[in-house]
């Protein structure tokens, strides 16, 4: 399967970065399967109605009513029970240290991004697929 087969997943609750994270993406050419979701909960009721499961998850952290750690904790098993098994990467405003050794306590993210997305982030992060 190609990169361009695969399901990218955005969930961010800032719309304009969600808009821009489309616009990257598709201009890149990578990847043809992108569902953008203003939270967690979205994205896991998606996947709950049949929704194709992603391969790549860009994940923003501070959002209400679930921030992204409080996704992962919640659907971490349901998460790590999908085939393939996800790549998460996290894409953050934040540079709070606590929030990057946070970030590396969970095995599903693979890498932790500053926002915005950019190509070369793209790039970076289709290289964590399997």
């Amino acid at each position: 399967m190609s990169s361009r087969d695969k399901v990218v997943y955005v969930i961010d609750d800032d719309r304009m970065d969600r808009k821009f994270a489309e616009r990257i993406i598709s201009r890149s050419q990578m990847f043809e399967n992108l569902e953008l979701f203003d939270g967690p909960l979205a994205a896991m009721q998606f996947i709950q109605d049949g929704g194709r499961a992603p391969e790549l998850i860009f994940l923003d952290i501070n959002m209400p009513p679930i921030s992204g750690f409080e996704f992962l904790e919640r659907y971490a098993d349901q998460i790590q029970a999908m085939d393939p098994v996800p790549v998460v990467v996290i894409v953050s405003t934040t540079v709070n240290p606590a929030d990057l050794e946070r970030a590396a306590k969970f095995p599903l993210v693979k890498k932790f991004l500053c926002k915005p997305l950019s190509p070369d982030h793209l790039t970076e992060a289709a290289s964590l697929l399997h």
